[in-house]
């Protein structure tokens, strides 16, 4: 049975709400931090959302992330969404259907590959950064870190660029709206779609999409079938939007409120590629969870089967025991130290997009700070975001200042 709030030594009890704490609304990301401020405990249970251990050292994180037999993946969310279907994968498969579907999925989404996409997605971030950037003020994330990764998703899957309207609604509705009976709904119009979409794409053949690739991906002699094909398709579309989303909108709050550095970025927007990794540990977003799949026991503390442990990467990302000075931005820490980061989580599980989606953050800021010499929060303006899964921004009001 899993852990209850009665049975929790009152030493590891917190009274943490990642998901509905009121200050997570306000500033997200310096919410995560002030529970990491006042920490100096490495893990810590709460009662809200279904009861559940939070980790805040890095190390522990790393060995549960790292642990895919003791702290399996199904299901994925904070609460655990045991309502969800499809299955998310491979995100949500077990160690043995995981390393299949790594082997079939790599080819797909390795490097060269991925590189081939830079031409396309740089004309969408050219196109959109155009229009948004006509003014002297915009809403950074309504205008410029929603549209652009819902236009490449769509280009890149193969999907109807008319429907954009309704994917960005459907994304948004699934994370968003404000009952499970209401976001399961959404989840339902994206998977119903996204299945005809895999049917279409069977009955045309060859093609050089997302889709495409998926069906014809073989490793062995062995193929992905149509349903599975659907669920990845699936998990792309709820992961490929709202996390590049949450990556570009926090980290181009932190270049309004860090002008020096952002006037560095500017007067040589080619160092962004070698700062990827940096600006991502600094504003990782994702809280990722793990359920214990039977009673153990690590480093001193009792886990029950069926426990859901979140890692919330923002947290983790910026433990002082595994990265020095964890607040400053680096670019010359080792490389060893940068690529302990959480922002794609660690272990057999590890993001498999996570090429793609660095591909997308660098064109999109190295585009950006091309065109604009100074960018700045909007006086009398608010920012707004939320917590859960995906920590994220709502609102991000800027002033901007083109170059000539």
């Amino acid at each position: 049975m899993a852990t209850q709030w009665q049975d929790v030594p009152e030493a590891l009890r917190c009274d943490i709400d990642i998901v509905a704490d009121p200050e997570l609304a306000r500033d997200p990301q310096g919410c995560m931090l002030a529970w990491l401020a006042a920490e100096t405990r490495p893990i810590a249970y709460t009662p809200h959302n279904g009861g559940h251990w939070i980790i805040f050292s890095h190390a522990l994180a790393h060995k549960v992330l790292c642990d895919a037999r003791n702290f399996g993946s199904f299901p994925i969310g904070v609460p655990a969404n045991y309502q969800q279907r499809p299955r998310l994968i491979p995100l949500e498969s077990g160690p043995d259907e995981h390393r299949r579907y790594r082997r079939l999925l790599l080819p797909v989404f390795q490097p060269a590959v991925v590189q081939k996409m830079e031409a396309s997605v740089r004309q969408q971030a050219c196109e959109v950064l155009d229009q948004a950037l006509a003014q002297p003020s915009l809403d950074f994330l309504a205008e410029v870190a929603k549209p652009i990764p819902t236009r490449v998703f769509a280009e890149q899957m193969g999907l109807e660029v008319a429907m954009l309207p309704q994917f960005y609604a459907w994304e948004n509705g699934f994370y968003r709206a404000p009952t499970l009976e209401q976001r399961l709904e959404y989840g339902q119009r994206i998977s119903e779609h996204l299945a005809e979409v895999v049917a279409r794409h069977r009955e045309e053949g060859a093609g050089d999409d997302i889709v495409h690739l998926l069906l014809a991906a073989e490793v062995e002699g062995e193929q992905l079938t149509a349903d599975e094909v659907h669920a990845i398709a699936y998990l792309l579309f709820l992961a490929g939007i709202d996390t590049v989303a949450s990556m570009l909108s926090l980290t181009m709050l932190q270049f309004a409120r860090q002008p020096q550095q952002y006037a560095g970025f500017h007067g040589n927007p080619e160092s962004i590629a070698e700062s990827i990794d940096e600006l991502l540990r600094l504003n990782a977003f994702i809280s990722l969870n793990r359920i214990c799949e039977r009673d153990i026991e690590l480093d001193g503390v009792h886990f029950s089967a069926g426990d859901n442990v979140v890692i919330p990467s923002a947290i983790t990302s910026r433990d002082p025991a595994t990265f020095s000075a964890p607040d400053r931005f680096d670019i010359g820490r080792s490389r060893s130290e940068l690529n302990q980061h959480h922002a794609f989580g660690a272990g057999a599980h590890k993001c498999i997009g996570l090429h793609l989606a660095k591909l997308e953050v660098r064109v999109v800021l190295e585009e950006f700070c091309r065109r604009v010499r100074r960018v700045s929060l909007s006086p009398g303006k608010d920012i707004a975001g939320h917590g859960g899964t995906t920590l994220g921004l709502d609102r991000l009001p800027l002033e901007i200042e083109l170059a000539q």
